[in-house]
C-alpha cells in the first residue's frame, strides 16, 4: 500500500510539469509510504510515489515503475490479490518479468490489454498509468472503492493524488466548500459518489477508470454489482459454498513478504477472517481497542474469548478520551473530510498499535453491508422478519436448543446462530427511533423506501434547519431524490437487495475512506476480505431469506463461520465500533465542543446560526444532541483545517525523503 500523486497537462503537451509542486504533493503523503520515494517526469506528465513495501521488497518493486523503456509507466497504490493468474497468462504469451510484485503484473496486464481487463481484478487499488505514445493517462479505482483517488481537472490539466491534502499542496487547487456535499453528509454520513467536501475536487468512482488525452476526459465503469438472481440450492449448500469462497479469498489476501496481523473487535467478521487465516497456515497477531467503565459495551471479554479459541496472541489498548480535543483535529486532518462517525477514534488507536508490530492487517469491514448485518435492512420486509419470531419453526428451534444444552452425552449439533436480531430490535434506542418515524404519517408505515430513508437519516430536517445560517445548504428533498434515483437505477428487484445495493455504493465507500486514512496515517495496510468482488457477488446472489433467518441477521455468514467462532461471539447482537465519545463531549470536553462551535472564527464563517448553536449545545438532554453535535463539530474542525488553511500544524510535506528501494 502506498501513496501516489501526479500532474498531467493533457491539453497542452508542450507544457512542462511543475516539479516543485509535484514534490510537495508527493511528500504530503509521506505517512503512506515511509519505505521509498520516486518520481517520473516526462514532458507534460509527472508522477510521484511513496512506497510502503509489502510485496517484493527489492528495488524491482520500486515506483513509479516503467515498462518498455518508459513507453508505459505506473504509480500504484494497493494490492492485486489474484495477480498470479494474470502473470501466468502473460508469461505464456512471452512476457519476461523483472521481479515478483503485483505492481509489475498489473502494469504489463493493463498496458497489453487495456483497462477493461480490470473487470476480472480481485484487489484493492488506485493507480495512474501513462501511455507515452498515445499521450494518454488512465486513472483507475478498485471495484468496491476500498482505495481512493482524487483529482482536480481545470479542463486542460488534471492534478491527482491518493489524498485530498496532497492536492491542496498545488497552488492552483481552490478550497471552496461544496454545499451539496455538506447536505449529503448531514443526511447520509458521507458525500456520495464522485463528490467531496471541496467543490473543485472529485474522486474516481468505485469500479471506474478515467482517461485523459488531447481529446479531453472520458470515464467508464468496468465493474458493478449487476446480478441479484439467487443462485438456488439448499441453505446448507449455500453455507458450504460461502465457507469455501471466504477461505479462498482470505488465503489469497495473505499475500505478503512481511508479517500480517489482524484487527480484532470481538465481533463475528474480524474473528471469522482471523480464523480463516489460521486455517490457511498463518497465525496473525491480533490487535484491538476497548473501553472499560465508560458507559459503552466493553469488548474485551469477547476479544479475549475469540483469541483464546483460535490460539492467537492478542494485544489491546484502552482509550479514556483524555486527548480527545487534540485527537479530533489530527484525525480530521488525516481523514481529509468528515465521513461516517466516531469510529475513527478507535480505528486510529488500533492502527497505531498494530503498526508498531506489523505492516499489514486483515479486518472484517463490509460484511454487514453486503450480507445483511444491520437491523435496518429488516425494514424492507418487516412482516417476514416478525414471522420468524412467532413461527412454529422458530419455536421448534428454541426447543431443540434447550434439548441440545441439556443432553450432555449427545453428539454436537450445528451451532445455533439465531436470536441476535431480536436483541437489536428490542434495544431502547432502536424502539425510540421506530416510534419517531411512525409519527411521521402513513408513508412511514406503507413504503419500505421511506422507512429506510427516515431511519438512516435519523435527524429531522427541522433540527438542522434551525442551526444552519443559509437555508439553501440543507434540502431533505434533494437528499431524498438522490436516494430514490439510486434505488430506481439498481437492477435489483427485492427491496432489501436495493437497500443493501444503495449502502454498497454510498455508505460503504465512506467507511472505506475512513479505514484507509486511519490505517495509512500510521503506515499500515488494511485489507478487507469481505469486500473482495467474489464475496460481494456471492452475497448479492444469496437472497433475503438466507440473510435474515431463524431470528438472525447475516445468517448465511454466521452459519458459514459457526464452526470456528465461540458461541458467545456468534450470537451477540451487532454493536459496531461503539465509543464513549458522547460521554466525553457532554462531560469533560464540553468546553472544547462549545468553544469550537461558537468561537469568533465560526461566527465569521457564517455556516452556523451562532445564537441557535449556543442554545442547542446547552440542550444536552435532547436525544439527538450527540448525533447533531458530532457532525457539526467535525464540519467546523474540517473547515478550520481546510478552508482556513490550518494544515501547517500537521503537514508532512517537509518530511525528509527516504532512500528508495
Amino acid at each position: 500500500m502506498c501513496g501516489l500523486a501526479g500532474i498531467f497537462h493533457y491539453a497542452d503537451p508542450d507544457r512542462s510539469v511543475d516539479r516543485a509542486a509535484l514534490t510537495r504533493m508527493t511528500r504530503a503523503l509521506a505517512h503512506r509510504g515511509p519505505d521509498g520515494e520516486g518520481f517520473h517526469v516526462d514532458g507534460p506528465l509527472g508522477l510521484g510515489h511513496r512506497r510502503l513495501a509489502i510485496v517484493d521488497l527489492s528495488p524491482a518493486g520500486a515506483q513509479p515503475m516503467p515498462l518498455d523503456g518508459g513507453a508505459f509507466v505506473i504509480a500504484y497504490n494497493g494490492e492485486l490479490y489474484n495477480h498470479q493468474r494474470f502473470r501466468r497468462e502473460l508469461e505464456a504469451r512471452g512476457e519476461r518479468f523483472r521481479g515478483h510484485s503485483d505492481t509489475e503484473t498489473l502494469l504489463r496486464w493493463v498496458a497489453r490489454s487495456g483497462p477493461d481487463v480490470l473487470s476480472d481484478a480481485a484487489g484493492i487499488f488506485a493507480f495512474a498509468l501513462y501511455d507515452r505514445d498515445k499521450r494518454r493517462l488512465t486513472l483507475a479505482r478498485d471495484p468496491m472503492g476500498v482505495k481512493q483517488l482524487y483529482l482536480h481537472d481545470d479542463g486542460r490539466r488534471v492534478v491527482f493524488a491518493s489524498e485530498i491534502k496532497a492536492l491542496l499542496e498545488h497552488p492552483d487547487v481552490p478550497r471552496r466548500l461544496d454545499p451539496e456535499a455538506l447536505n449529503e453528509y448531514l443526511h447520509f454520513h458521507t458525500p456520495l459518489f464522485e463528490r467531496t467536501f471541496l467543490a473543485d475536487i472529485k474522486q474516481v468512482r468505485a469500479g471506474e477508470y478515467v482517461t485523459f488525452n488531447a481529446h479531453g476526459r472520458r470515464a467508464r465503469r468496468y465493474w458493478a454489482v449487476d446480478d441479484f438472481t439467487p443462485r438456488g440450492g439448499s441453505p446448507e449448500s449455500n453455507v458450504e459454498a460461502l465457507r469455501e469462497t471466504l477461505q479462498s479469498v482470505v488465503g489469497e489476501q495473505l499475500m505478503s513478504d512481511v508479517p500480517v496481523g489482524s484487527f480484532f473487535s470481538g465481533g463475528i467478521d474480524s474473528t471469522a477472517v482471523a480464523a480463516c487465516a489460521v486455517k490457511a497456515g498463518v497465525r496473525p497477531r491480533c490487535f484491538g481497542v476497548h473501553f472499560t467503565g465508560q458507559g459503552v459495551i466493553d469488548e474485551r471479554p469477547y476479544q479475549e474469548s475469540a483469541a483464546k479459541a483460535l490460539g492467537l496472541d492478542l494485544e489491546l489498548i484502552t482509550l479514556d478520551g483524555s486527548t480527545f480535543p487534540e485527537d479530533m483535529s489530527r484525525l480530521l486532518y488525516m481523514q481529509d473530510q468528515p465521513v461516517i462517525g466516531h469510529a475513527m477514534i478507535p480505528m486510529d488507536a488500533v492502527a497505531k498499535l498494530a503498526s508498531s508490530r506489523v505492516k499489514v492487517c486483515l479486518g472484517g469491514q463490509a460484511a454487514d453491508e453486503v450480507f445483511g448485518g444491520y437491523a435496518r435492512y429488516a425494514l424492507a420486509h418487516p412482516l417476514k422478519v416478525a414471522a420468524q419470531f412467532a413461527s412454529p419453526a422458530r419455536l421448534l428451534e428454541r426447543l431443540q436448543g434447550r434439548l441440545r444444552r441439556s443432553a450432555s452425552a449427545a453428539a454436537p449439533a450445528a451451532p445455533a446462530v439465531g436470536g441476535n436480531l431480536w436483541k437489536q430490535l428490542s434495544e431502547r434506542r432502536t424502539l425510540d427511533r421506530i416510534a419517531r418515524n411512525l409519527r411521521k404519517g402513513p408513508s412511514a408505515l406503507l413504503r419500505w423506501d421511506e422507512r429506510y430513508f427516515d431511519n438512516f437519516t435519523k435527524v429531522p430536517e427541522s433540527a438542522w434547519a434551525g442551526l444552519l445560517s443559509d437555508p439553501r445548504v440543507l434540502s431533505r428533498e434533494r437528499a431524498r431524490q438522490v436516494f430514490r434515483d439510486t434505488l430506481d437505477a439498481s437492477p435489483a428487484t427485492d427491496p432489501a437487495d436495493k437497500l443493501m445495493h444503495w449502502d454498497q455504493q454510498t455508505y460503504l465507500t465512506g467507511l472505506f475512506q475512513q479505514d484507509d486514512r486511519m490505517s495509512m496515517g500510521h503506515s499500515l495496510e488494511s485489507r478487507v476480505p469481505m469486500a473482495d468482488p467474489r464475496m460481494v457477488r456471492f452475497a448479492f446472489q444469496s437472497g433475503f431469506d438466507l440473510k435474515f433467518r431463524e431470528g438472525a441477521s447475516k445468517w448465511l455468514l454466521r452459519r458459514a463461520v459457526a464452526d470456528s467462532i465461540p458461541q458467545e461471539v456468534l450470537t451477540r447482537r451487532k454493536v459496531g465500533f461503539d465509543t464513549p465519545a458522547e460521554t466525553w463531549m457532554r462531560g469533560k470536553h464540553r468546553d472544547f465542543v462549545f468553544d469550537t462551535l461558537t468561537r469568533q472564527r465560526a461566527r465569521e464563517r457564517g455556516l452556523w446560526d451562532a445564537p441557535a448553536m449556543a442554545r442547542w449545545l446547552d440542550n444536552t438532554g435532547d436525544p439527538l444532541w450527540f448525533d447533531v453535535t458530532w457532525k457539526a463539530l467535525c464540519v467546523e474542525l474540517w473547515a478550520t483545517l481546510t478552508l482556513d488553511g490550518g494544515y501547517t500544524r500537521y503537514s508532512t510535506a517537509d518530511a525528509a525523503a527516504p532512500t528508495a528501494g
